[in-house]
């Protein structure tokens, strides 16, 4: 090549010509070791996983509850919020659970509470609107409470729960009348047209209408002394506000009866009609004691209409925040079939306000509905509250959707595209749980037979239990 002589590796060489291409001599002779100098490569856990696409974390600590096994880690699955978020591994006690139908999340829900039970959970579920949590409830001993037409129960909307230990009179009773306020609030303005919101003259009139009815100003502050009261009594100060109210407004009873009307009117739907008899109960005691292990409010019998149902589901939550507010101990608070609350902006507001008070007197609120785009139906501030409900759950389960979900799923829930796609192909009982934002894909074991399974299977009724060879 051009009379220039190449030598091939390994070919004789005169002595005085470097070999660092064939390295020491003798035995190891031909290998060269040395350092490669390279810059190290800095990258985030997110794409690195994809490098090492099969290994897995440890998952969860096992304190609190046995769910079942964790398919990514093999390890045993146990879940309890406040224990979690003690460890600092959750930031909110909240669960949003969500699936079609069959899918087993009402199983899960109730096998939270079940297990629960033996930690000393808590819970309470103010609408059940399907009757199905009342085998559970009085399974564990419970109090069951029913509403409907034709049964003799009733709930009184405006009781007064106990004092908290530790308070005075006169630090509960401004608690309990800026609760009825806001409860009464919301009812109303789901009843009236359009759902306007309340002009400052009927706010003013509901405060002064419940200060006069109880008599506050004339017990001295003494709450033992203060005069029950319930729907209909407020009815008949609304349409026919009295001198003393008129006084609060420095308008003559006149001028105020004509501003309070279209709300008397509307407090007054909540005691007749398809509502009489459900919220309207004119004894002081609401028979809810926040010490039992579960408590139940069976809606199952108003059936009405989607309004009907939305306005006693909002109504028995409030009495049982209130009726357990300040109390010790942790308790699950179940909103089933929370959807139905969606079209109404006033009663999405007092949802997400009772979960924040549920947050500060440690209760952990379960959310269940068939898919993400459940909570976010409805006008803008519907969507605006449904999107604040969740943000305040920091365990999302979600069994299995349908592929029309998975884009809104994916972007409300910040999932990746395998996170999502794995949705429409989770099997009954198997579902994806997010825990601050880290994936956790759990088979939720039950005893097939056993009495918790009795409990919680709800597609009883659609199997086929025809006889072999029957017509």
């Amino acid at each position: 090549m051009s009379g220039r002589r190449v030598h091939q590796v390994g070919a004789a060489l005169p002595d005085w010509v470097p070999r660092p291409w064939l390295g020491p001599a003798g035995r190891r002779a031909g290998r060269v070791l040395h350092r490669m100098r390279l810059p190290a490569h800095v990258e985030s856990t997110a794409q690195l996983r994809g490098v090492l696409p099969w290994l897995a974390g440890v998952g969860l600590p096992p304190v609190g509850t046995y769910i079942g096994q964790e398919r990514f880690s093999g390890s045993p699955f146990c879940f309890d919020p406040w224990r979690l978020y003690s460890l600092g591994l959750l930031h909110d006690a909240g669960v949003f659970i969500a699936g079609v139908i069959g899918s087993g999340k009402s199983a899960l829900a109730k096998s939270l509470c079940i297990r629960g039970a033996a930690f000393g959970r808590r819970f309470a579920v103010p609408g059940d609107i399907r009757g199905e949590w009342v085998p559970v409830v009085d399974a564990l001993g419970g109090r069951v409470l029913r509403l409907g037409p034709g049964m003799t129960e009733r709930l009184n909307a405006l009781a007064l729960p106990p004092r908290p230990d530790g308070m005075t009179d006169r630090q509960w009773w401004p608690i309990v009348r800026s609760h009825w306020e806001e409860l009464l609030a919301a009812l109303i303005r789901t009843l009236l047209p359009s759902q306007r919101a309340l002009t400052m003259d009927e706010r003013t009139a509901l405060e002064t209408a419940l200060t006069v009815a109880t008599r506050w100003h004339d017990v001295d502050g003494d709450l033992t002394r203060l005069r029950p009261i319930h729907l209909g009594l407020l009815v008949d100060l609304l349409l026919d506000p009295t001198e003393e109210m008129a006084e609060h407004h420095h308008l003559d009873s006149a001028t105020l009866r004509d501003r309070t009307h279209e709300i008397g009117l509307a407090v007054r739907a909540l005691t007749r009609g398809s509502l009489s008899g459900l919220l309207d109960d004119e004894r002081p005691d609401n028979q809810l004691d926040w010490r039992d292990t579960a408590t139940v409010i069976d809606i199952s019998r108003v059936k009405t209409n989607d309004t009907a149902v939305a306005l006693v589901m909002a109504a028995t939550q409030a009495v049982i925040e209130l009726a357990f507010a300040h109390r010790p101990g942790h308790r699950y608070t179940v909103y089933d079939e929370a959807w139905r609350l969606t079209r109404f902006p006033a009663l999405m507001a007092r949802t997400n306000a009772g979960q924040k008070v549920s947050r500060a007197t440690g209760n952990a609120t379960l959310l269940l509905c068939h898919r993400i785009g459940d909570m976010l139906g409805g006008t803008p501030e519907s969507q605006f509250y449904g999107r604040a409900l969740l943000a305040d759950c920091g365990t999302r389960v979600l069994y299995r959707q349908r592929s029309d979900q998975l884009a809104v799923t994916a972007t409300e829930l910040h999932m990746d595209d395998s996170q999502a796609s794995m949705l429409t192909l989770l099997e009954q009982g198997t579902a994806l749980w997010k825990i601050n934002d880290s994936p956790y894909l759990v088979d939720h074991a039950v005893l097939r037979g056993g009495r918790e399974w009795q409990l919680i299977d709800t597609d009883q009724t659609m199997r086929d239990t025809t006889p072999t060879g029957a017509s």
